[in-house]
């Protein structure tokens, strides 16, 4: 089984560098990848989550991918879970369900099947906004993944979500989830077998393997970054990252 995740795409109606990559992107998976899902794993319009016209020239671009697809939501989709968030754009019920109206859901759950080899993978999506957010969101999200875990007990588990659980050092305000809504995270498949985490928000790649989890940054398909030594974090190089799925092994690779 072939899974492309992208993320970061910053699609603007406007136009510019995220509209232009995000319209290699559909011809690169229906010309040339044709996965068998495709994941965008947040922030799909470039900065406002009220923004409409972004969001509609968003769909637009996604509703020409040919592979099954799956959105969640980013800072930039849904607002910020956080005490002080970016611009004050704060995660709110009301721009969840505006994520949820335009793209159907910010959550998913799929098994795999023998035909691609994947019959003992579970993939798994989230909206990491929510984790910590308080909202009566946030408790249905919880309630809706207790029910996926037992549901996938005895299979391995792909994570998806926007922001990461952790970096290197610990928990960091506005780039990974909190201590705590992380340990409900992983509190909640301790029974079952997480053998990948996969998020965006950094913007760069990066795969590591810890306790046996893999975990996967995805770059930003919009654009390069800068190193940030601040942050501990080197320079980006705007791509995807393509999953192969073979019985219970898989490998991630990035694609410029």
């Amino acid at each position: 089984m072939r899974i492309i995740q992208f993320s970061d795409t910053h699609i603007s109606h406007l136009g510019g560098v995220g509209y232009a990559n995000a319209e290699r992107l559909v011809d690169y998976l229906n010309e040339v990848a044709a996965p068998d899902l495709a994941i965008n794993t947040g922030d799909v319009v470039i900065l406002d989550p009220d923004a409409a016209d972004d969001r509609d020239a968003a769909i637009r671009i996604h509703e020409r991918i040919q592979a099954p697809l799956r959105v969640v939501p980013g800072n930039h989709d849904v607002g910020e879970c956080a005490r002080d968030p970016w611009r004050g754009l704060g995660v709110t019920s009301e721009r969840v369900q505006a994520f949820r109206s335009a793209w159907g859901s910010d959550r998913f759950a799929l098994f795999g099947d023998a035909a691609r080899d994947a019959q003992d993978w579970a993939f798994v999506g989230i909206s990491s906004e929510l984790c910590g957010s308080g909202l009566p969101e946030e408790d249905e999200q919880w309630a809706w993944l207790e029910g996926v875990a037992a549901e996938a007990a005895g299979r391995s588990v792909m994570l998806f979500l926007h922001k990461p659980l952790v970096i290197d050092d610990g928990t960091r305000v506005g780039v990974t989830l909190s201590a705590a809504a992380r340990e409900r995270l992983l509190g909640t498949f301790r029974g079952g077998d997480l053998q990948v985490i996969a998020n965006g928000h950094v913007h760069r790649y990066r795969r590591a393997v810890a306790d046996d989890v893999m975990t996967v940054w995805a770059p930003s398909l919009a654009f390069a970054t800068e190193a940030e030594p601040e942050l501990k974090f080197g320079p980006g190089t705007a791509g995807v990252v393509e999953y192969l799925v073979r019985g219970s092994q898989v490998e991630a690779r990035f694609v410029t």
